[in-house]
Order: C-alpha cells, then structure tokens, then sequence
C-alpha cells in the first residue's frame, strides 16, 4: 500500500505508521516539494497512491501548494484523510469528491472548543476592572455573569460544536445544538434544524457559530436575525466569516445587541487595518487563532493512526464525510 505523506509527519510517526501496517511505502514530499520513494526522487505523473494524508503541519509548510496540487491533479486514492475539521474550501471539496473514501479530523476541536468557553467567561467576568482596581489599590468588589443557568445555541453541532457543548453543559448551561439532520446522539440538552433558528434566539445568552459556509447559509447572522438576539446576549464566530453580514452586526453592536460579539474569523483576513471591527467597545478581536493550541498536531495524528488501523483491517474509519 503506498501512502503519499508530508516527510516532516512521516518521520515523526514512522515508528507508529510501520507498526500498524508493515507492508506500507511511503511517498514522501519534502519541504522543497520533491517526491521521494525509498530516498529516490520519482516523477510526481507517475505516483498512484493508495491512500493520502494532508496531516497539519503540511498546512503551513513550504510544500503545502505543491502538496495540495499533487492530489488534485494526480489520479483518485482510495481514501483521503485531512487534518482539517471544514470541508467548504473548494480544494476539499474538489479532493473529497475524487477519493473513494474522506475522512476529516477533530484534533483541533477540544482548542477550539476551550478558546470559546473562555471568551465568553472574559466577557462574563470583568476582568479588566479587577486589573485596573488592583493597580490602583482601589478595593472594589465587582460582579459579575454565571454561565449556570444560561441557554447556549450552537449553530453548526458538528466535532466542534459538540465539544462546545460538552464544556458549556460541564458549566451547567442549557445547551441547545443545531445540525441539518440530528442523529439524536449528540450531546446536547436539545437539538434544532436550521429553521428553527430564528424562532430560537430571543431566549439564548451565548450563539455559537461553529458552522461550515456554504451558498445556502452565507450572511446567516443578518439583521433579521440579529433583530431577534436577547439583550445582554454574545455573538461568538470561530467558524467562517462569511457567516455573518459584517455591515448588519456593526449596526447591531451599536445598539447593544449583542452585547459583545467574539469574532475570531472574518470575511476578509487579515482584518484590514482601518476595520471598526479592531476599535468597537463591543467586539474582542482574535486573529483565525481558535485552533493554535499546541495540541492540535498531536490529536491530528492520532486520528490518522486510528484511521490507519481500521483502514489496514478493513474497518469502517472515523470521522468520514458523505457528501451525498
């Protein structure tokens, strides 16, 4: 079985890959994108691998372009697994469409999930005063939120969402999740469709978008909807930024609801220099960073170690994407 892998990944897990399957051979692309098997370099028209992995570290590496190209242009592998949790860039879409089996990952979701639970206790804690008070000597005792007791709707309930959850619920929130079709397992305290959004948001405290973008849900935090937020509510995006019309949500901040809106994702990136977005009282700016815990690389490979096992064996993998 041949595997076309990022170098740097198969040297760190080469140990891990040989164990579970003996037989495989490893198609390596370097940092400086040449192919190599057995030390060799090899013609990329002439590679048909079995399977690929498009592992993290590959992402932000000199050879991702190179990388990425080779299996757009090079013939189907049986099956493809990604470090990605979306799919709704269109190279996915492209490769997801052309191998037999895709497979993504949620290595980065428990980050992503920790990043979100401690923007909204930032907000909820006023932790800024308490910094000002203490240097100031000024003893004040300040109040503040409880996330006990509040509703969270989480749009979009899928690896990232469901981990939202799980953290929001461990807080003893009321965690209502949202998915196209429910499988009636996730970890919520309930679940919706997509059209029973609107009718939703007048009782939560915290939305959560966690969602892919596609045609049928850009701009779905407009002003209808944010016409319909709870005041005091939070708006956090660790998702898209096409989900969000940009110029409804600045009009919106302005008259409070939301109350704070956590916008780590955003239409164009970098956010320009001159964006409201950067000054607004409201708005706690982060820069597509939900992800950048450490630990994301690690939790990738192991999902790809699992998913080799089953693979060799026969078994059905995890995290596998029907786009039918």
């Amino acid at each position: 079985m041949q595997l076309f892998i990022y170098e740097p990944a198969y040297q760190r897990l080469k140990d891990q890959i040989h164990a579970i399957c003996p037989q495989i051979c490893p198609l390596l692309m370097t940092r400086e994108s040449i192919i190599l098997r057995d030390g060799k370099e090899v013609n990329p028209e002439q590679l048909q691998p079995e399977v690929a992995w498009i592992s993290t570290d590959v992402f932000f590496s000199p050879a991702a372009r190179a990388f990425l190209l080779q299996l757009v242009k090079g013939p189907p592998v049986k099956w493809l697994q990604s470090a990605a949790a979306g799919f709704d860039n269109p190279i996915f879409q492209s490769l997801a469409k052309k191998a037999g089996i895709y497979t993504n990952s949620n290595g980065a979701a428990k980050g992503i999930a920790e990043f979100v639970l401690a923007g909204v206790i930032d907000h909820f804690q006023p932790n800024p005063a308490r910094r000002a008070a203490q240097a100031a000597h000024d003893w004040q005792r300040l109040a503040f939120r409880d996330i006990a007791g509040t509703n969270w709707l989480v749009i979009g309930y899928g690896n990232i969402g469901q981990e939202v959850g799980k953290r929001a619920r461990a807080f003893e929130a009321h965690v209502t999740g949202v998915r196209r079709n429910p499988s009636g397992r996730e970890a919520a305290d309930a679940m919706l469709r997509p059209e029973g959004v609107l009718a939703a948001l007048p009782g939560m405290d915290v939305v959560v978008l966690t969602a892919d973008s596609n045609d049928s849900n850009r701009h779905l935090v407009n002003a209808p909807f944010l016409a319909a937020m709870k005041p005091g509510s939070v708006l956090v995006n660790i998702a898209r930024g096409a989900l969000i019309d940009e110029t409804a949500l600045l009009a919106a901040l302005d008259r409070a609801i939301p109350e704070c809106a956590i916008l780590d994702v955003f239409e164009t990136e970098p956010l320009p220099p001159d964006s409201p977005f950067w000054d607004h009282p409201r708005v706690r700016v982060s820069a597509h960073c939900a992800a950048f815990s450490p630990l994301m690389g690690p939790r990738g490979d192991e999902v790809f170690l699992r998913n080799l096992a089953h693979y060799s064996l026969g078994e059905p993998l995890e995290l596998v994407v029907n786009f039918n």
